[in-house]
């Protein structure tokens, strides 16, 4: 059997059985108010954690690492294109929701990362040093991109504003910051790692 008729590795079962774990408490905490009585920096603290458990758990040679390492590289950007969800932060804000400056930074700044993942994955392959430096530069964009709007949600949550940002503390908007944003900023590590090794 050749290279190119080998299936493709599957999900690990212990990292699809965690995975959706996590999924079904992060719901349950968004819909309980779990998150809305944690003082701060209680929250940070959480999604912190489920960042570095992300990275560790995707970087440590495992089955799931092997896993990660043969989806294409494409795909891995082409999952950023789901980031549109930036507009409804736009929205919310627009309807007195949200504060209009982190909505503002999040929502324009998701929706750019999903429009550039489409236009990279549709017409260029990073097979030449010049387009892999652009997708090197798209992904140091999209992983600042989420690294402002945390840090932006942190200002405006110390700031006390009203409205501020509670709404991302409540189903179905709590998914973003417990579960997507994770998953999103680790992705983003795994794509420069499969970048630098150029694979």
């Amino acid at each position: 059997m050749t290279a190119s008729t080998l299936p493709a590795p599957r999900l690990p079962g212990a990292a699809a059985l965690t995975a959706t774990v996590w999924l079904i408490l992060a719901i349950a905490a968004g819909a309980t108010g779990f998150f809305l009585r944690l003082p701060f920096p209680g929250p940070q603290l959480i999604i912190l954690g489920l960042v570095v458990l992300t990275l560790v758990a995707g970087l440590v040679p495992s089955r799931l690492r092997t896993w990660i390492d043969a989806i294409p590289l494409r795909v891995l950007v082409g999952v950023n294109a789901t980031r549109f969800i930036g507009i409804a932060f736009l929205v919310l804000a627009a309807q007195g929701q949200m504060y209009q400056t982190f909505a503002d930074r999040a929502g324009w700044g998701d929706i750019a990362t999903s429009i550039l993942a489409i236009a990279l994955v549709v017409t260029w392959a990073p097979i030449t040093p010049a387009r892999r430096l652009l997708y090197h530069a798209w992904n140091a964009f999209g992983f600042l991109d989420l690294v402002v709007a945390v840090g932006t949600a942190t200002a405006v949550t110390l700031s006390g504003a009203t409205p501020g940002v509670e709404r991302l503390l409540t189903l179905p908007w709590s998914i973003v910051p417990t579960f997507l944003v994770p998953l999103f900023l680790a992705n983003h590590v795994f794509i420069f790692r499969r970048l630098v090794r150029g694979s």
